[in-house]
């Protein structure tokens, strides 16, 4: 598509530049002055994805909470006091509920995209940083693993001290 975009661009400025009734130092000045933008449009697509930093700050899911903010990108830790059985429909989520000391709240973790947490059991301590989603039972955690095309800010899951995104 920016490929696409790139060439329509491209060729609007050589049609406009061959068709002008200007001189050919006005000429030469606006195909330098189009060459110019075009580096600058490519480069700005050639560069690497956003960080999550560069995106959007994480906060804490008790200030999510405490705020009433919804799709917000959280981070903190708890304890499981449930296991669900995994979300098979579409892509395959691994479920829990943790226990975070002031709420809980439902933690989906896509296991198409990242590893599942085996052996994950009731009072396991997880943390975990991904995209919230209020609701009235204390809200959900998504996101909690990275984004194959780079379009949303990564999470993860910490758990027995290894990493799952």
């Amino acid at each position: 598509m920016k490929n696409i975009i790139f060439l329509v661009i491209v060729a609007l400025g050589f049609w406009w530049w061959q068709h002008s009734s200007v001189d050919d130092q006005q000429k030469s000045q606006a195909h330098e002055q189009i060459i110019d933008s075009f580096k600058s449009i490519r480069s700005n697509f050639s560069k690497e994805p956003l960080s999550v930093s560069q995106i959007r700050e994480a906060i804490s899911l008790n200030q999510a909470q405490n705020e009433n903010l919804d799709r917000v990108q959280v981070y903190g830790d708890g304890y499981v006091i449930k296991t669900l059985p995994d979300d098979n429909k579409g892509s395959r989520h691994q479920r829990f509920i943790l226990s975070t000391g002031s709420s809980t709240v439902l933690v989906v973790h896509n296991i198409d995209i990242a590893p599942r947490l085996e052996n994950l059991q009731r009072g396991d301590q997880v943390a975990f940083t991904g995209e919230y989603i209020s609701n009235k039972k204390g809200g959900m955690i998504h996101w909690t693993h990275h984004d194959p095309r780079h379009h949303h800010p990564d999470g993860w899951l910490m758990y027995k001290k290894k990493r799952y995104q």
